[in-house]
């Protein structure tokens, strides 16, 4: 028998019909979708009614750039007016159009870096109220203090490597992490080695610390619980400061290296080189910049972090080792030698400077070492502190030119970190018998506490 069917055939009959079974099946089925595609689908749980016109058109969407650009101006100066009646600075009439041009002047010069608000002036250091704080867990000497930005919260650390936050103003102590010894690193949450510097952010979410064992740890400040360690300098940290309004960590080591560290990310950023000796302080503000100096390489360097650059400024001193932000293009400098210094980011030397600013000793007639510096942001007020009995209040002159001595606060002992409140009316020392880096000389006498001081503005 053959294996081909003959056309007509049995089998044949049976394949013909199939087809055309298949082939009417498939034109109906595409009748079928024309006639779906035709058909107007609207679904039951709409609200939109196709055959109306919605109408939701507002008079935002009509208005024009210039219009836009007008009504949010309004809305802003009545946001800068309420602000000023909550301060209680409104006066009605001519006295809130000043207000409101003086606040919109500040903003804009804040903007371009270069904001002085004359804050000593308006503080009455007459009427100082001075307090102290003090802790078991603070029996070496305080090596370094930090306000939170709203001036709520304040940390500290010590040479024992205890940390402590305090409430302010009240100094209630809300959590108190006693160091542990060294070779238990691995077993426990707080420091092992002496603490060097503090940090926190703008939004008081992290504290950044670092200690002399190339360490830096990450702690929530609302439970100070360590969450991360930081770990890649080859040398103690010197330094660390937050890029205000965010996250990003900036630290300095005697290993002559700046790094970036992200908190969100938990991640190493960035390593910058260039000073040839320990940078022993660093600073930071809004923009992507750090400022550091460099000690005996006598430097300071500020580091432009986008653009991979970096300015250099030589110091004609022996050394420098502190360094502190008046806004983002001006800054100042203090050190060894007793120097007091001004710089702004246009001018490679200082534009104003006080030598031997805390006087000599008086057994060997070297100038007083400047342990502290404080600044308040945007402001003309600086603070210094040394081993001579005191602490200096000093304001930086019209167009950063001078620097003015105003006030002496009488503080014994070592004061090895300062901090200054927002408005200036807080002022925050950390005291020791020793300096915060060595053991040089030591005055027994002395109590190892954070002292406050309460200063009221002047009424008018």
């Amino acid at each position: 028998m053959s294996f081909f069917i003959r056309k007509g055939g049995t089998g044949g009959g049976k394949n013909t019909f199939a087809g055309k079974k298949r082939k009417a099946d498939a034109s109906g089925k595409a009748k079928k979708m024309k006639k779906m595609e035709d058909e107007e689908i609207y679904s039951d749980g709409s609200d939109i009614d196709p055959k109306e016109d919605v109408g939701y058109e507002s008079d935002e969407d009509l208005e024009t750039a210039e219009e836009k650009k007008l009504r949010l101006a309004k809305v802003y100066l009545q946001e800068i007016e309420k602000e000023l009646e909550e301060r209680g600075e409104a006066g009605g009439g001519e006295e809130d159009e000043d207000g409101v041009q003086r606040v919109l002047k500040e903003e804009v010069e804040a903007e371009r870096g270069k904001l002085r608000r004359e804050i000593t002036a308006t503080l009455d250091f007459d009427s100082v109220e001075s307090s102290h704080l003090q802790d078991k867990r603070h029996k070496l000497s305080i090596t370094c203090i930090c306000l939170s930005k709203d001036g709520k919260y304040l940390y500290s650390a010590s040479k024992d490597k205890g940390l402590l936050k305090w409430k302010m103003p009240s100094g209630e102590k809300l959590f108190r992490i006693s160091g542990g010894k060294r070779g238990e690193e691995e077993s426990v949450e707080a420091h092992c080695h002496t603490i060097t510097c503090l940090a926190v952010t703008s939004d008081g979410m992290y504290l950044a610390t670092g200690d002399t064992n190339n360490t830096i740890y990450i702690w929530t400040t609302a439970d100070m619980k360590r969450v991360h360690v930081f770990k890649g300098h080859r040398a103690d940290i010197s330094g660390l400061v937050f890029r205000k309004g965010t996250h990003t960590l900036y630290s300095s080591s005697y290993d002559r290296s700046v790094k970036i560290w992200s908190v969100d990310e938990k991640a190493y950023v960035e390593t910058l080189f260039g000073h040839q000796d320990r940078i022993m302080d660093i600073d930071a503000g809004s923009r992507e910049r750090a400022i550091t100096v460099g000690g005996r390489d006598k430097s300071v360097r500020v580091w432009k972090i986008v653009e991979e650059s970096q300015l250099v400024f030589n110091v004609p001193t022996c050394s420098i080792d502190l360094v502190r932000l008046l806004n983002e293009e001006h800054w100042v400098t203090a050190g060894e030698d007793g120097h007091l210094a001004v710089w702004g980011v246009m001018r490679k030397k200082p534009l104003a400077m006080v030598e031997k600013c805390h006087g000599v000793d008086s057994i060997n007639g070297e100038p007083n070492w400047v342990s502290s510096l404080g600044t308040l942001y945007n402001s003309d007020m600086v603070a210094t502190g040394s081993r001579d009995g005191s602490i200096r209040i000093w304001s930086v002159g019209e167009a950063f030119k001078s620097i003015i001595p105003v006030r002496t606060i009488e503080l014994a002992g070592f004061i090895n970190c300062l901090s200054i409140g927002e408005g200036g009316t807080l002022l925050v020392a950390g005291v020791g018998q020793e300096h915060r880096l060595g053991r040089w000389w030591r005055e027994p006498a002395v109590k190892n506490r954070i002292h406050l001081f309460k200063i009221s503005h002047v009424k008018s």
